[in-house]
Parts: structure tokens; C-alpha cells; sequence
């Protein structure tokens, strides 16, 4: 899990945020411990400086007024030395005054009366008319002292050297504290700015892990997908294209399936109008046989001979209506187009439609509701044929008393015409098979399962659609022919 946390996002964001905290924090801490060890080392440089340019000139006035014998040697320059380490705003360890060749005149400690120093630094403060410093190990107790040198010189004459050493354990001490502090505060700084960055790094990666979760959960066979809130950042955009990208693999898909079942549909017709050519001229020569056989037969006065005679013919129309049947449908692309007038070709079929159910105890109704004829390219027949066939099967569905409507209008594309029973329905579970070949609901015997699907042939050579609506009670079937079909002639 730690190993996954460090290879995700948000690890990485972590990490990284707190590597650039920890080096800010490096960075920073040093620059402000120099800057303060700097600071504190010049405030008392500073100050050391002072004191010993305060005391430059009495310390000159009392060795002029020793020399000159108005004071007594030594007295008053003791003073000076005691006053200098006396005083608590340094911690001096040592203060003493050399005459220009180094001896010492006075010392804090009294065992240095009398030594002559020869150190550079004596020598230079001997030398020279200006202040100097320098930071000094000693020896003994392993402290570092700030050693500083006054030279007493006034007009070009050297009356000897101010010497002070002062501790820098105080400010040793100081820039200890002080670098606990900076130690403390980056440490607090680096805890602080990585938590932080942890759950900025958690804001950020939490809509990606949401989005990936989601898209774990698309469904193969729909490619839909629940997708968090939309979001008007990248995460957003990023949301929004997995969206378009997911409709074009929808689209793709449904143009697949449609590509592959007409594919599927058009290797069976070709198989099944190679079937029927061969079924259609094998019956009909069986058929000749049959339809002579029954001409020598009619010749026959007997009444059971006219009765065999009959049943004889009723088979032999019906095979016929069969072959008839296949032979349309092997012939479905052979279409005659002519353009005709709406409002005639509504008439033929609403006549055509009354003539078929004269013998069915149906309701049948016309509605032409074509606000403005138009002129639309069809074959005629085929179409005839497909409207009549639609009737006959919304009859049966509907059954005695049932009503069937027959209307047509037209829209901006399509002339549309509909057939409409008040029958049971179509189940859901076989409407998707209704167009298919030899399918059908009838008892054996009343039905080929051709129909519809001749008539769904017939609608797809005139560019147009076919489809059916169903519930209890209403089932609609459809028919839209475009208007500016340019359907070639056969």
C-alpha cells in the first residue's frame, strides 16, 4: 500500500512538496543563523569599538600627564584597566596598556606588569594608527576570545597600544539558542508545509481517483458510465472528453451492429433468394401436373369426385399464394418507380383496404390527413402490397369488432403512413423479431412469416423506414417515405 502511495500522484506531489520544503527550510535556517552570528559578531565588534575609541584619548592624557610627572605612573591607567573589566556589558577576560615598545604598563592581571609583548598583533596596533581585531583559540581553555587593539596614537606619535580581550561565549550561547530556534521553526515549518501539501495533494488527486473509479465501473456492453460532478477545471474538461469519447464509441458500436446484422440480413436474403428460385421452378412443374390433373377431373360427374376436385384446388391455390409469396420476395429489388400524386395513391389503398376486409367484421377508417398533396417517387404495386398487407395483419390482430385506421400526412423529409389496430399488443420479447423471415405467431397453416418481411424489403428499396409502436390495447405500424427519394427504375 506504502509502495502504491509513493508511485501515485498524490505521493509524488507529496514527496516532491516536501523536498522542496525541506530545502527551503535548509536554505532558510542558514541564511538566518549567518545573518544573525554576522549581526551579533558586528553589534559587538561595534561596541568594542567604542569602548576602546572612548577611552583611546583619556588613556593618551593620562601617559602625557605621567610623563610629564603630574601624576603618579601607573595609578591612574590601573583605573582605566579595572574600568574596562569591570564593565557588565562585556564579559572581558583582559584589558592592559603598553607603552610604544610593547611593555606592559598596566594589566588586569597584575602577574603581566612589566612583560613585553612582540604579537602581531601588538606589533601592528604599535605600527598602525587605526582599530583591529582578530578571533583567537585559546590555548588553556579551548574559548574563543575576541582580541582588539587601540593604538594610542595622537599626531603621528605613538604613546603605546589599548589591548582587550573579550569572551565570545555569550555570543557563542546566543547562536546556539538562536540556531535551536531556526532548528525548531524549520523542523515545525517542514511538518506544517508537508501536512499542508498532504492535503492539497489529497484535494487534487481525489476528483482523478473518482474519475478512475467511475471509469472502472463503464459498462462493456452499453459504454455508459456515471461520471462525478461536472467540474470547471482540467479534471472537468478531462470529464467532459471521456463523456464525448464514450458517445463516439456508442456510435461506432451501434453502427457495428447495424453494419454486421445487415450484413447478417443480406447473406440470408442472398441464400434465401437462391432457395426460393430453386424452390419457386421445382413446385411449379409438380404444380402444371396437378392443375391438368384436376382439369380431366372437373370432366367427372361424380359428386365425391367434385368434392375431391375442390379440396384439390383450395391446396393448389394455396401452394400457388406460397410460391407467389417467394417469388416477391426474391424479387424485392426489382422496383417499378413512377411518381405519383398522395392523394391517388392514399385512395387506391384505402379502397384496396375496404375490398380486402369486406368479409371481416372489423371497423375500418381512412384519414388523409395531407394538409397539401405532394408527388412522391414509389412503386406503386410494391407499395399497394406492403399498405394492403399491414391491414390484413392489423384484422387479425384486432379480431371481430376491431377497429383499423389507416392515415397518412406528411413532414419536412416523408410522406408517413400509418396502420393502426386496437388489438392485444405485440409482446416485447418478439417485436424485435417481427421483420425477421419465417417468423410469425399465426397457427401453422395461417401464416408464412413473409410478410412483414417482404414488406420491410420492399420499404428499404425506397430509402424509407418501417417500424412498429405496441401496447396493450394500440399497436402502430409506420411507413415513411422520403420525398426527395431518388430510388432508380428497374
Amino acid at each position: 500500500m506504502n509502495r502504491r502511495f509513493f508511485l501515485g500522484i498524490k505521493g509524488k506531489f507529496v514527496l516532491a512538496a516536501a523536498l522542496i520544503v525541506a530545502i527551503t527550510s535548509i536554505i532558510w535556517g542558514t541564511w538566518a543563523w549567518h545573518n544573525e552570528k554576522r549581526l551579533l559578531y558586528d553589534r559587538l565588534l561595534s561596541n568594542a569599538r567604542s569602548m576602546a575609541t572612548s577611552l583611546k584619548t583619556p588613556i593618551v592624557n593620562a601617559l602625557i600627564y605621567e610623563e610629564m610627572g603630574i601624576i603618579e605612573e601607573g595609578g591612574l591607567l590601573d583605573n582605566f584597566v579595572d574600568e574596562i573589566v569591570a564593565n557588565n556589558d562585556f564579559p572581558t577576560l583582559y584589558a592592559f596598556v603598553t607603552d610604544d615598545k610593547g611593555k606592559v604598563l598596566a594589566h588586569s592581571r597584575y602577574m603581566e606588569y612589566g612583560s613585553t609583548y612582540t604579537d602581531d598583533l601588538t606589533r601592528e596596533a604599535l605600527q598602525g594608527d587605526s582599530f583591529i581585531s582578530r578571533t583567537v583559540l585559546e590555548a588553556d581553555t579551548r574559548e574563543n576570545i575576541l582580541d582588539i587593539a587601540m593604538p594610542l596614537r595622537i599626531y603621528g606619535k605613538s604613546w603605546g597600544s589599548l589591548r582587550i580581550g573579550i569572551s565570545m561565549k555569550p555570543l557563542e550561547h546566543e547562536l546556539y539558542f538562536m540556531g535551536v530556534k531556526v532548528v525548531s521553526f524549520s523542523v515545525l515549518f517542514f511538518l506544517i508545509g508537508t501536512i499542508l501539501f498532504y492535503f492539497v495533494g489529497q484535494t487534487i488527486s481525489r476528483p482523478v481517483q473518482n474519475l478512475a473509479i467511475a471509469m472502472s465501473g463503464i459498462n462493456p456492453q452499453a459504454l455508459t458510465v456515471e461520471l462525478p460532478e461536472a467540474r470547471n477545471d482540467e479534471i472537468g474538461f478531462l470529464q467532459e472528453s471521456i463523456s464525448a469519447m464514450l458517445v463516439r464509441l456508442q456510435d461506432s458500436e451501434r453502427e457495428r451492429q447495424q453494419f454486421f446484422s445487415s450484413l447478417v440480413q443480406s447473406e440470408k436474403l442472398a441464400t434465401i433468394g437462391k432457395l426460393v428460385a430453386g424452390v419457386a421452378h421445382e413446385v411449379n412443374n409438380p404444380l402444371n401436373a396437378i392443375s391438368s390433373s384436376i382439369y380431366y377431373l372437373e370432366k367427372e360427374p361424380s359428386e365425391s369426385v367434385a368434392n375431391q376436385t375442390n379440396l384439390l384446388k383450395q391446396g393448389l391455390s394455396r401452394i400457388q399464394k406460397i410460391v407467389q409469396q417467394l417469388s416477391d420476395f426474391s424479387r424485392a429489388s426489382n422496383l417499378s418507380i413512377e411518381s405519383v400524386q398522395s392523394s391517388a395513391f392514399f385512395q387506391e389503398a384505402a379502397t384496396f383496404g375496404s375490398m380486402a376486409l369486406k368479409k371481416r367484421a372489423v371497423i375500418f377508417k381512412v384519414f388523409d390527413d395531407c394538409k397539401s398533396q405532394v408527388t412522391v417517387r414509389m412503386d406503386k404495386a410494391k407499395l399497394h402490397q406492403v399498405v394492403l398487407n399491414l391491414i390484413m395483419n392489423a384484422a387479425d390482430a384486432c379480431g371481430e369488432k376491431g377497429e383499423v385506421r389507416l392515415s397518412a400526412t406528411v413532414d419536412d423529409t416523408s410522406y408517413v403512413i400509418t396502420v393502426t389496430d386496437d388489438g392485444e399488443g405485440i409482446p416485447e420479447d418478439i417485436k424485435g423479431h417481427i421483420f425477421e423471415i419465417f417468423f410469425t405467431t399465426k397457427q401453422a397453416g395461417k401464416g408464412t412469416g413473409m410478410g412483414l418481411a417482404i414488406c420491410r424489403n420492399i420499404i428499404d428499396m425506397h430509402n424509407g423506414t418501417i417500424s412498429v409502436a405496441s401496447r396493450p390495447g394500440e399497436t402502430v405500424f409506420t411507413i415513411r417515405i422520403p420525398l426527395d427519394n431518388e430510388v432508380s427504375v428497374i
